[in-house]
């Protein structure tokens, strides 16, 4: 069977068991999930870069640091202090485009954030280095302007490597290009292009190979062809593989967000990709090279704006699913679990008098080193504001 063909039947297939188990009979807001609001920087938020948790070895817990761009192009840090209380720190600097943020533990104290932005067509990093906050010009490729981000994360090539942060973006030459620490140095490394133009990005992925301990870098674009495509590099080979689309009538509409997912002791970490389909209005996943319908918002049956996802470890039996967050047309956020197999709907409602448009980043955080991973889902109202959704 043709590859795209078989891709549509399993869609078809699983995606319709996966829709049979949805379970949502106008249940309330899960008593677990909280709203609340963290104000604004000062000028409106006007998007996110991203959101991380940073571990400190003296305290038990890990807490949130969230990452925006605000109306005077300035980067912003609004992060959780020891005490439990928020605060907004400027970071100045210039923010032309969003890469994204990682923390990189690599420190007896803990871990450090990072900040990507693209400024003047060159790559940017704001870090800590444990004790002040530090802007890097991480320059550009040869001869190439840098004009879109694509996603960061950290990374551990072999077992035997440190994670190292990786930072991937567009160029002037068509190609995706990835700024990675080695140990030593910054290098750049060209993973090329699937052979049509890189759109926006679906989402960047660490994904490990239980099999050998090795991690590689999953890149998930949208291209001008309409398909999703899959970039994939261990940073001495590249390879893109066209992944298609959702089943029709349903089309992509844009992205949802991307998590692993594992399915328990024993098993392999799969990479997932959500996205929207502008003419269903429903959310798909591409899980391995299968694609499968896992529904919508039980309230009005449409997906209106993709918020975010994140993989969420399950304490009980060693796995992880994705939690993926969307609006419906009823200004409420929904929270999509899926495990490879069934999908259920939560509403988590809305901050009251607000409009949630646009997600700023989500991270998972704990009380204590052996504790459950709880999300926080930072998000952007209309009116440049900055609102929390929490599971405690």
């Amino acid at each position: 069977m043709p590859e795209l063909s078989r891709r549509a039947f399993l869609g078809t297939s699983l995606g319709a068991m996966a829709l049979g188990s949805l379970s949502w009979v106008g249940a309330p807001i899960p008593t677990s999930w909280h709203w609340a609001p963290r104000g604004k920087p000062g000028p409106e938020v006007t998007y996110g870069i991203g959101a991380v948790a940073v571990v400190e070895r003296a305290t038990p817990a890990s807490r949130p640091f969230v990452f925006v761009r605000a109306e005077d192009s300035h980067l912003w840090i609004l992060w959780q202090k020891p005490d439990g209380t928020w605060e907004w720190a400027d970071q100045g600097g210039k923010v032309d485009r969003p890469v994204g943020v990682i923390a990189l533990d690599d420190t007896p104290q803990g871990n450090r954030p990072y900040a990507f932005v693209i400024r003047d067509q060159h790559l940017w990093v704001n870090w800590w280095n444990g004790t002040t906050w530090i802007w890097s010009d991480q320059g550009q490729p040869p001869s190439v302007n840098l004009f879109r981000g694509l996603g960061a994360v950290t990374i551990a090539l072999k077992p035997t490597m440190s994670p190292a942060p990786f930072a991937v973006v567009t160029g002037s030459d068509g190609n995706a290009w990835v700024n990675w620490w080695n140990g030593s140095s910054w290098l750049w490394y060209s993973m090329g292009s699937p052979g049509v133009a890189i759109g926006s990005s679906m989402g960047v992925l660490a994904v490990t190979d239980e099999r050998t301990g090795e991690q590689s870098l999953q890149v998930y674009v949208w291209g001008g062809d309409g398909q999703l495509w899959l970039g994939v590099t261990d940073m001495v080979a590249s390879r893109w593989t066209a992944l298609g689309g959702p089943q029709y009538p349903a089309v992509i509409g844009g992205p949802a967000g991307a998590a692993i997912i594992k399915r328990g002791p024993g098993q392999l970490s799969q990479s997932c990709c959500f996205v929207l389909s502008v003419s269903t209005g429903n959310v798909w996943v591409c899980q391995d090279d299968s694609w499968l319908e896992v529904g919508a918002p039980p309230s009005d049956l449409y997906a209106l704006a993709g918020l975010g996802a994140i993989s969420v470890p399950d304490m009980n039996n060693n796995s992880q699913y994705a939690l993926v967050f969307v609006t419906d047309g009823n200004n409420s956020v929904w929270a999509c679990r899926w495990d490879g197999v069934k999908a259920v709907w939560e509403d988590h409602g809305n901050p009251t008098g607000r409009t949630i448009d646009a997600g700023i980043g989500i991270t998972n955080t704990s009380a204590s080193p052996g504790a459950a991973q709880l999300p926080h889902a930072f998000m952007r109202t209309t009116d440049g504001l900055v609102y929390e959704n929490w599971q405690q």
